[in-house]
This record gives structure tokens, C-alpha cells and sequence, in this order.
């Protein structure tokens, strides 16, 4: 500083940090010498200490301004403001004390002045002390405003500079210098903010820059981009290695522990060179390459399982790589044109995300590019639809997109010279032609495709920050281009998809027209699901179920609806054909194979050559047939009867039966290699009393079919009739109805038909009590005989003793042992009851912790039900709603079971044979009786305490994939 009152005498001023080895200060509570006396006036702030003939230090005090005393509030007003101010992570920054200090070093270069001794200086409020007075308290304010200009310019965390700062002191530096830059980025440190809390992330923010200070040079540029992101820049020279020095920095900030050594932290190095002779000529623009160059390098590193260090090659890096965040690129020192390139990033992608459709988007994109760069046009050229969609544009006056007007065409065929160099090297271009320039940058979507300005080159300046922005903003308008255009090959399959589907719903309308199945209910709906699917295939497909479900119809419907509905459809009755000529029935002969063959005959086989071959009651094929028939099932060919040369044919082979080939396959009656080979996709008619939901639709059916082929009046049924019908089982499935409702219309005298015209008897029921019930049981289970008897032996002399007409035990008996009507509801209801009261007093006991009481209630239902219905196995399995080969497998298990392990049952199991007599005896008829017991016992299972649902599986007695699916039933029965 120089004042020309001092005469010249007036040396330096320092303002700052003192140069190394010259600071006056002593400690940090007192810079004055105690021993040497201080000129001072109490009311200038002023204080001035001789420290030698030529130096003077001066201390300059000034109070706080008056606003920021009024900081005295109540405590509970201080309360109150605590709990609503809310937290903030940024540090605080550094308050206004009661009085400020700020000193000066005075150097003069021939000594104190005469007139500035401690006798003028107490005295004289005039002239040169006066003036030389107001001039120290100047330089006081300057070194403030100085001082918080720098504070402003800081992190206000670290103190260290920010990245503008940073950018505009590289770009100085690289004037005269190549310069590097190392980025340093804390691994996982948002864990550390989650574990400890931010408080104590900030903690480490600090260590991590005071530590940067210590081991990196005086004249390194130190900054803090944000987050756990860190920056040094420096000067390059020829014998600088950016490598071993980022290296070096990694293993010195690796090996210090952070938070008082409670933890160790990584971090990850990107580093980068801009040569001082690379040819990049407005240093603005060297510093945003550096920065960039570093950033890539840095999101390399990253990506590595390990802390890493990568240094930018120009072999190996791209400025405008996809994978690269072009954000690190578009900020510069000026903060005006941050500003401007962040919000105009903000508004296209805003744009992107709300326009759908394409042509839209990109006029729109165009103009707003326009609103910010001063060009002439701008747009999308190449693309193999370019004829098909015109996203080119000229800009008016008013800065509005409009189409390509005629004059900026004449820029078209220089741009599509352009373009291909563009494509090829997927780097931005610029020309120049006379007073115009034109800026191509590539898509980058495996097209043609490229985005295009063109304007004045006086007006239309492109920076560095510009070009990388524009390369940025461009690969996102890609995106959009080729999300339109999938968009628009999306919405051309699902018209073509849409018309097949079509096609194929007019198909299955037709098929099932031809078929008549008639239906509404949820299982039939499942059914003829899996029917369509099963016919659009040539696997073959195994179709069961009980007499009279309308296992015919299924498989015309199976033809109609699949892709060999114009082929040849052969039925095969494997039941009525003769053990002998089953062969060549099927597989046909030559003539002369045996006697009477006087002509070759081709075969039932060969008849379905093309089409659908159906092998109807395949469950009474004789077993040296099944032999042959695996053959021709594995490999498409055949040999016909007394020839010698092999036949192929093409054939869909659909197998129906009404057995259970399962329990088949047990017995030996059926071939289990053939059993696998026709079990590809198998579907099962449910029987007439599983799909309850259709009788009322197909009583209807058949009344309207009758009264047409009768020439009768449509008769219609009573609501007696049909609410008995819902409960009838209907052993003979839907022709047994249908044989009902042509005997009822045929008698009928009116228009309404009751029950009784239906001539269906009411299913025979053996009364027993509960005594004898549980007398059957126990004889048949053998539990409580000292010698174990054949199982059949005491069920038919169980039964015989059973008195004619006993009086069945009731679930919810009077005091006078009277029967009370009940319902299905009540029936499992109670059972429920008594079943949690016998887990509650046996389950706990160690011979039955796992025992498997699902399946002893199953067989103790299923062996009630047989002997009450005097052993007719028909009469069971209606009653219990099942299928009769089911019925009979269980029973012969149960029977066998007991001859030869018999178990024994807890103490109290007779109240759950009492519970299952009115199911047993017929009183009350339960559909699907035991799938719904097997639920009862498994909420009362989960309903007491089980150590794991593995138990809880052994005590239902099924496998744990069945029972999750049963506890997954049950969940969607309770919601």
C-alpha cells in the first residue's frame, strides 16, 4: 500500500498469510510483545507496537455492527426456534464475534517517521496521524471484504476452492503450463453418513481436505467438487509422472484412519494431462477438457471391483463417449452460463419426458434450442425414414420452429457430407462455409441418424461447454427417436396380432359351436383354456374323466379348434374291439397275413394320416398291445400285420379313457413307459358334480333340445326341483341328466317339471350309530385288537351286525338324543372344534407329536363311507366326491394298511369319528367333501403352536409343497 504522506517510507503491507518464517506471532492468545509498550487510542480501534527500527505491527479492532447484537432471546423462545429450525448438513458458516481483529505489518525502508511516537501519537487527533489513521482503518475494511469475498468463494465445509474456481484457476495456469488434475473420490461414503450419521460425515470431509493439505505442494490447486468428490490441479513439466503421483496420493490418504481411527476409508483416482502444445487454443476450454478427461478416467475407476486409478489415454477415451456423463463438461466459471445450460437442461429433458409423439418432440426441442443459440436452423437428417418423416426446421423471427424453408435447404447437401463422417467417427463436426457454420453431432443409435444447427458464425459462437452440452442433449433426442420407433413396430405387431387374434377367436367360436360344450363354471373355464392351447400343439394329449362327463365332445372341440380341423379325424375304440384283431384294426395288414385276409387293408392308423387319430378307452388295451402301441407312439411308424416294411405317419394322437392309469400303472394292468409316453398334456373333465354351476345351464339346454325334437311345449323346472338337483351327486354325470330331463319331458303333463317326474331315487343310505361307526372303525383299522384279523373279514362282520334301522348319532344332539338338522356348514364346523380339542390334548404328547392326523381323518371318513354304503364303491365315491377309482385305490391302501401295520389313534379320537358319521351316512351331502376336510384340519393344525410348517406338513400328512399350496387355499377362502 502507498500513501504520499508517508514520504516513500511506507514498504509492504501484507495482506493475509504471512510469508514463510517472517510471522510475528508468538501465540495465538497475544501477537504483542508484553514487554515492549503499544501506542494506542481507545477510540480509533487502533494499536501499533515498534518491533524494530523498521517495522511496525498494527492491530485494527472493529465492533460489530448493531443488527447483530439483538441475538439475546428467552429460553423458551431459544427452545422453540431449536425445534424449528430445521437441520441442515452445510456447515455453518463462521459468526461475527463481539470485535474483530485484523493485523498489519508496516515496513519502512529507512525507519519509523519522527512524527509517529507514542507521545504524537497519544496527543495529536489532526494532520499526518489523523490521515495516516483513516488510512489503516481503510485498509482494516479492505482486508475484511477481502476476506469474506474469499470466504464466499470457498467451501464453506472444507475451505477449499469450488469447482468454478477451480476451472478459472486451471485456465490461468495453463497459459503458460501444461497442467494436470487428479480427482479423488471417497468409496461408499454415503455409508459412512448412514452408519454415523452426517455430522460425522462432515467429519471426515474435513480430515479428508486437511489431510490433502498436508501432503500436497504450496502451490496446488485444492478443491472440493461436492460430496466426497475431490480435485487437485497442479503444473505439469516432462518429468512429471500424473501416475506415480495419483498413486502416491491414494496410498497416503489410504493409510490414515478417519473419526479418531475408527475407520479406514478407500478412494478412487481419476487423472488426466492437457499439454500446453495439444492445440486446444482458448484456455477456457483446456480446463473444461481437463476436467472432463479426469471425469471419464474417474467413472473407469469406479467401475473396477477394487480401488482404482485410471489415467486418461487418448487412445483409450472419447470426450463424447455414451457411457461418460456429459455433465462434468457443461459447467464453467462463469455462473451465468451455468445457469443457462442447466436450465436449458432442464426444459428439454422436460420435453422428453412429456411428448409422445416424435415430430412433435423435436420441433419443440428445436425451438428451445433457439430461444438459447442464435442459429438460422436446425434438425434431424439421415435415417432410412427420412422420406417418411421430415424433422427439419427453420427458425423465424419470433424464434419458432417452423418446416425447412428453401433457403436453409441449400445447407442440406453439405450436411449430409457431413453426416457421413460423423457416423463413422461418432464425433461432433464443424464447417464453416462463408459467413455460415454448421454443427453435425451423431445420435448414437445405430442409425444414420444425426442432429444438426446451422447459423451465422459471427452470432453462433460454439465453446467447448456449448459442444459438449448440445452432444449430451442429442443422445438423449436419440433415445426418444428410437423409443418412437419401437414404438411404432410395437403398435404394427400388435395390429398383426390383434387380427390373428381375432381370426383365431372366430375360430374358437366356430369350434366350440361345433363341439356344444356348454358351460359357465370356473373349472370348465380352466378347462377349455388348457383345450385351445392343447390343440394349437401336435403333442399328444390324454383325456380323463368319468363316464358321461362329455369326454367326446371334448375332443371334437380339441380338432375343430386346432390347426388340423380340414385333416381326417379317425376314432379308435380300443374297449369294443375283439383282443385278436386289435392290431390290424389299428395298424391294418397285408394280404395273406392270415386266414381270411384276402385284400390288403391300410388301417385305422394310416386313415389318420395327416390329421387326429383318437384311441378311445385306451385303459382296455391288452398289455401285449400296449408294447406295440409304445412303439408307434415314441416313433411315428408302424409295420402293418404280416408285412415287412416300416410305415411313417404324421398323426396328433389324443388318448381318452375314464380309468385312473396312475392306479393302473400300480396294479400292472397298464404299461407305466406308455402311461409317460401319452401323459404329455393331459386334460381331465371334471365330473357333473364339480361343476354344480352348469346343471341349471344345461337342464336348460337339453329341456329346449327335447321340446324341439318331441315337438313338445319348453317345459322348465320347478326350484324344488333344481335346488334338489344341486344336491343330488349325479353318479352318472351329464347323461345320466340328460337321460333325466328326456324322461321328464316326455311325462310331463304341464310346463313345469318337479322332482318326482325326474324318477331319481334317493341315494341309499345304511343308518348306523355312532357306536357301531366307531365299532366298523376300529375293526377295520385294527387299533385296539390285541391279534390283527384280515381287514375285509372284520369289515363284513362288522357290518352284518349292524341292527336295521339304528338311529344315527347326531352332531349337535338334544338331551333326549334326537337328531337336529344340520348343515354342511355346521357339520365342518364342529368337526373343526373337536379336531383343535384333540391336537390340544394329544398333539403335545410324544407318541402323536407328528403323527399324520390329516390322513387318519381322511381314512377314517373314507372306510365309514365305504361300510355305510354296504361296500358299493359307486355309492362311496359319489358320496365322498370322487372319482370310483380313486375310491377304490384309497380303500384297498387302507384295507392293506391294516392287515399289516395297524396304528394306533389318541385318546378321544371317537369324538371325531362322531363328528364324520352324518358325511358317512349320507345325511348331508358336502361337495368335494375331502379337499374341505383336509382345509379344517389344516386350520386347526396352524391354529396351535408347530415348531416349523415342516411339522405342521407331516401332521396334515402331505408333502410341504402341497401343504403351502392348501395354506395358500385357505388364506384366499378366509379373505
Amino acid at each position: 500500500m502507498f500513501h504520499p504522506l508517508m514520504n516513500d517510507k511506507l514498504g509492504d503491507v501484507f495482506v493475509g498469510e504471512w510469508p514463510k518464517g517472517e510471522s510475528p506471532i508468538a501465540a495465538d492468545s497475544c501477537y504483542f510483545d508484553q514487554k515492549v509498550p503499544v501506542l494506542a487510542r481507545s477510540d480509533s480501534g487502533l494499536e501499533l507496537q515498534r518491533v524494530s527500527d523498521t517495522q511496525m505491527l498494527v492491530k485494527i479492532s472493529e465492533s460489530v455492527f448493531e443488527e447483530f447484537e439483538e441475538v439475546a432471546t428467552t429460553e423458551l423462545e431459544s427452545e422453540e426456534s431449536a425445534t424449528e429450525q430445521p437441520k441442515t448438513r452445510r456447515a455453518p458458516l463462521l459468526g461475527v464475534h463481539n470485535d474483530m481483529h485484523c493485523w498489519l505489518r508496516l515496513n519502512f525502508s529507512q525507519g519509523a517517521p519522527a512524527w509517529l511516537t507514542e507521545n504524537a501519537w497519544q496527543h495529536s487527533a489532526e494532520g499526518q496521524i489523523a490521515i495516516f489513521e483513516n488510512m489503516l482503518l481503510s485498509a482494516g475494511m479492505q482486508i475484511r471484504l477481502v476476506g469474506e469475498y474469499l470466504s464466499w468463494l470457498s467451501d464453506p465445509l472444507t475451505n477449499l476452492c469450488p469447482r468454478p474456481v477451480l476451472q478459472n484457476k486451471l485456465s490461468m495456469l495453463s497459459e503458460n503450463y501444461s497442467v494436470g488434475l487428479v480427482m479423488l473420490h471417497c468409496i461408499d461414503f454415503h455409508q459412512i453418513n448412514k452408519k454415523f450419521g452426517h455430522e460425522f460425515g462432515d467429519n471426515v470431509i474435513r480430515e479428508i481436505a486437511q489431510n490433502l493439505k498436508e501432503v500436497t505442494r504450496e502451490g496446488d490447486i485444492l478443491s472440493r467438487f461436492g460430496g466426497a468428490l475431490f480435485g487437485v490441479g497442479f503444473p505439469v513439466n516432462e518429468k512429471t509422472d500424473v501416475a506415480s503421483l495419483a498413486k502416491k496420493l491414494q496410498g497416503i490418504l489410504q493409510q490414515k484412519q478417519y473419526l479418531e481411527g475408527a475407520i479406514n476409508i478407500a478412494f478412487d483416482i481419476g487423472a488426466a494431462i492437457v499439454e500446453y502444445d495439444e492445440g486446444i487454443d482458448k484456455a477456457n476450454e483446456r480446463s473444461s477438457t481437463l476436467i472432463s478427461r479426469a471425469d471419464q478416467a474417474l467413472k473407469v475407476a469406479q467401475q473396477e471391483n477394487q480401488p482404482s486409478i485410471i489415467t486418461w489415454q487418448n487412445d483409450d477415451f472419447r470426450l463424447y463417449q455414451q457411457q461418460f456423463n456429459y455433465l462434468g463438461g457443461i459447467f464453467t466459471a462463469d455462473t451465468i452460463t451455468d445457469y443457462r445450460n442447466m436450465l436449458l437442461l432442464w426444459d428439454i429433458s422436460s420435453l422428453i419426458a412429456d411428448k409422445h409423439d416424435f415430430s412433435q418432440l423435436s420441433q419443440s426441442v428445436v425451438q428451445r434450442l433457439a430461444q438459447t443459440f442464435d442459429f438460422t436452423c436446425g434438425g434431424i437428417i439421415g435415417g432410412d425414414d427420412e422420406a417418411k418423416h421430415n424433422f427439419k426446421y427453420s427458425i423465424d423471427d419470433s424464434d419458432n420452429a417452423i418446416e425447412l424453408t428453401t433457403k436453409d435447404s441449400a445447407y442440406l447437401s453439405e450436411i449430409k457430407q457431413m453426416q457421413k463422417s460423423v457416423v463413422e467417427t461418432k464425433k461432433p463436426s464443424e464447417r464453416y462455409i462463408g459467413d455460415a457454420m454448421i454443427l453435425v453431432l451423431p445420435l448414437e443409435i445405430e442409425s444414420q441418424d444425426c442432429f444438426f444447427i446451422c447459423g451465422n458464425a459471427e452470432r453462433f459462437e460454439v465453446k467447448h461447454d456449448t459442444k459438449v452440452l448440445l452432444s449430451g442433449l442429442t443422445r438423449q433426442l436419440g433415445k426418444a427417436l428410437r423409443r418412437s420407433r419401437l414404438e411404432e413396430e410395437l403398435n404394427r405387431k400388435l395390429e398383426s396380432q390383434n387380427e390373428q387374434l381375432q381370426n383365431e377367436l372366430a375360430q374358437l367360436k366356430v369350434g366350440l359351436q361345433v363341439s356344444s360344450i356348454i358351460y359357465r363354471s370356473d373349472a370348465m373355464e380352466n378347462l377349455m383354456k388348457h383345450t385351445k392351447r392343447a390343440a394349437m400343439t401336435d403333442t399328444t394329449v390324454l383325456v380323463t374323466g368319468e363316464s358321461g362327463t362329455g369326454k367326446e365332445r371334448l375332443i371334437n372341440a380339441l380338432h375343430q379348434m386346432g390347426n388340423r380341423s380340414d385333416k381326417p379325424f379317425v376314432i379308435v375304440d380300443c374297449g369294443s374291439i375283439p383282443e385278436t384283431l386289435i392290431e390290424s384294426e389299428l395298424f391294418g395288414y397285408v394280404k395273406g397275413a392270415f386266414t381270411g385276409a384276402q385284400n390288403t387293408s391300410s388301417g385305422k392308423v394310416l386313415d389318420a394320416n395327416g390329421g387326429v387319430l383318437v384311441l378311445d378307452e385306451i385303459g382296455e388295451l391288452p398289455l401285449n398291445m400296449q408294447t406295440k402301441l409304445l412303439r408307434f407312439v415314441q416313433e411315428k411308424h408302424f409295420t402293418p400285420v404280416g408285412g415287412n416294411k416300416l410305415i411313417s405317419v404324421d398323426v396328433k394322437i389324443i388318448a381318452v379313457t375314464n380309468r385312473d392309469l396312475a392306479h393302473e400303472v400300480e396294479l400292472g394292468n397298464f404299461r407305466k413307459d406308455l402311461y409317460y409316453r401319452l401323459n404329455v398334456l393331459t386334460l381331465h373333465n371334471p365330473p357333473l358334480r364339480d361343476r354344480a354351476d352348469d346343471i341349471a345351464l344345461l337342464s336348460t339346454h337339453f329341456l329346449n333340445k327335447f321340446a324341439q325334437q318331441f315337438k313338445v311345449e319348453k317345459r322348465s323346472l320347478s326350484p324344488q326341483a333344481l335346488q334338489k338337483m344341486y344336491q343330488y351327486s349325479w353318479p352318472g354325470n351329464i347323461r345320466e341328466l340328460e337321460n333325466r330331463l328326456m324322461q321328464a319331458t316326455l311325462m310331463c303333463e304341464g310346463s313345469v317339471i318337479e322332482w318326482e317326474l325326474l324318477n331319481i331315487e334317493e341315494q341309499p343310505q345304511t343308518p348306523i350309530t355312532s357306536d357301531n361307526v366307531r365299532q366298523v372303525a376300529n375293526h377295520a383299522l385294527n387299533n385296539q385288537s390285541s391279534s390283527v384279523h384280515s381287514a375285509s373279514d372284520d369289515i363284513a362282520s362288522t357290518s352284518r351286525s349292524l341292527p336295521e334301522n339304528p338311529t344315527p348319532a347326531p352332531i349337535h344332539a338334544a338331551e333326549d338324543n334326537t337328531l337336529t338338522f344340520i348343515h354342511s356348514e355346521d357339520c365342518l364346523a364342529h368337526l373343526l372344534e373337536v379336531f383343535k380339542q384333540q391336537l390340544a390334548t394329544a398333539g403335545q404328547h410324544p407318541r402323536f407329536f407328528n403323527a399324520p392326523f390329516g390322513t387318519w381323518i381322511e381314512e377314517e371318513l373314507i372306510i365309514k363311507t365305504y361300510l355305510a354304503t354296504d361296500r358299493k364303491m359307486r355309492l362311496t365315491a359319489a358320496r365322498l366326491s370322487i372319482s370310483q377309482s380313486t375310491a377304490r385305490r384309497k380303500v384297498d391302501k387302507i384295507i392293506a394298511e391294516t392287515e399289516h401295520s395297524p396304528s394306533e389313534r389318541p385318546q378321544g379320537w371317537e369324538s371325531i369319528s362322531e363328528a364324520l358319521v352324518p358325511i358317512a351316512t349320507g345325511q348331508l351331502f358336502i361337495a368335494n367333501c375331502v379337499a374341505k376336510i383336509k382345509l379344517v384340519v389344516l386350520e386347526s393344525i396352524l391354529s396351535t403352536p408347530v415348531y416349523s410348517m415342516a411339522q405342521a406338513a407331516e401332521m396334515l400328512g402331505v408333502s410341504e409343497p402341497t401343504f403351502y399350496k392348501l395354506k395358500k387355499e385357505l388364506e384366499s377362502l378366509s379373505n
